[in-house]
């Protein structure tokens, strides 16, 4: 690969009531929301993390379409307030629902396709629902999750990242705290399925374009996890198949992340409960599938771009950034050209293209 240069819906039903919050307006991002959460919707709605909320704006038109706050944590099925934590937003994903096909049907029009899940740094996961503003369902674990965490500390398990995944329904997949990846029913709100990579750093999650079953995630040091969901019946635990890779990054990267690490663990600064963008400043490791290429990944590290082939869990190229080019921050697909985009830290966007 090489670089170059850098509708209203009309119907019989009364508007859900305005609250107070409505007209107020977020502030900016900021690192406390996980380095970046956004997420656009099947129907063009761009929602993104700002503080303890969730904005969803039109992007064609760069209308603000509503704000929605995470309540406080003392609201959210008794989780406690005494972990210090600010309900910063950290993940977003809409669900992968598609539009209802019928928008004037007399019956209550779904809005299953204007379901958010929404991830904080509590480590609580809300599921709302946009149309009417509001929280349809808590996700949190349960007591027997670790005998050997206080209620307190299972508060910390700060949300990564999250990803919606395919069962016999859609599933939702998250990164809580530093290493625990969990599959959940968001019809019950139980968890059903978790993995503890410790002792990685998991940076984030992605579904595979070619088969929705499918999912990565890639820890700090080159970790990289596949899971295929095999099935289960929902609300029930489910099978699930297990592959571990090995991404060999770039050694000065490697070197810099473990330094970090330390310093971070030796000041204090970070906790074994705490997620990887909490304990990082720099740019994490980040992926994405190829759009076109069924088993290939595009694996970047601050100063490296890796091609991974999953059939065969090996590394097919590698490439460097180029003199001037800052750090990477993250990485992109292009849907329908053989194009990757990469964002850096000096503000700039590099386009990548395949050699013949």
């Amino acid at each position: 690969m090489a670089a170059s240069a850098a509708s209203s819906t009309r119907g019989h039903h009364e508007s859900p009531p305005r609250d107070s919050w409505d007209s107020m307006l977020p502030g900016p991002p900021s690192r406390d929301n996980g380095g970046g959460c956004a997420d656009l919707s099947a129907a063009g709605l761009l929602a993104y993390g700002a503080g303890s909320s969730v904005v969803v704006a039109d992007p064609r038109s760069m209308q603000l379409v509503s704000v929605l706050p995470m309540p406080a944590p003392s609201r959210a099925g008794g989780s406690s307030p005494s972990s210090g934590l600010a309900p910063f937003v950290t993940s977003v994903r809409w669900t992968p629902q598609p539009l209802p096909r019928d928008l004037l049907a007399l019956d209550e029009p779904s809005t299953s396709h204007l379901r958010l899940a929404v991830g904080d740094r509590q480590g609580r996961i809300a599921i709302w629902d946009f149309r009417f503003r509001r929280v349809l369902l808590w996700l949190e674990f349960d007591a027997s999750f670790s005998s050997s965490s206080s209620s307190s500390d299972r508060v910390k398990l700060g949300v990564q990242d999250l990803c919606w995944v395919r069962s016999d329904c859609w599933i939702l997949a998250s990164i809580s705290g530093p290493s625990l990846v969990a599959l959940w029913d968001t019809a019950s709100g139980r968890c059903i399925w978790k993995y503890d990579a410790s002792p990685e750093f998991l940076s984030c999650l992605r579904r595979d374009p070619f088969d929705a079953r499918h999912f990565c995630t890639v820890g700090l040091r080159g970790f990289m996890l596949s899971a295929k969901v095999l099935g289960g019946r929902t609300g029930q635990d489910i099978d699930v198949f297990l592959k571990e890779h090995q991404v060999p990054g770039a050694v000065g990267d490697l070197a810099e992340l473990q330094r970090i690490e330390r310093e971070a663990l030796s000041s204090g600064t970070a906790s074994a409960s705490a997620p990887a963008f909490a304990v990082f400043p720099h740019p994490l490791v980040r992926f994405c599938f190829s759009r076109l290429w069924r088993h290939i990944l595009l694996v970047t590290f601050p100063r490296e771009m890796i091609l991974f082939d999953l059939q065969y869990g090996t590394s097919l190229s590698c490439m460097s950034m180029p003199r001037g080019c800052g750090k990477i921050m993250d990485v992109i697909a292009d849907p329908d050209e053989d194009l990757a985009y990469c964002v850096h830290l000096d503000g700039k966007l590099s386009t990548w293209k395949r050699k013949k």
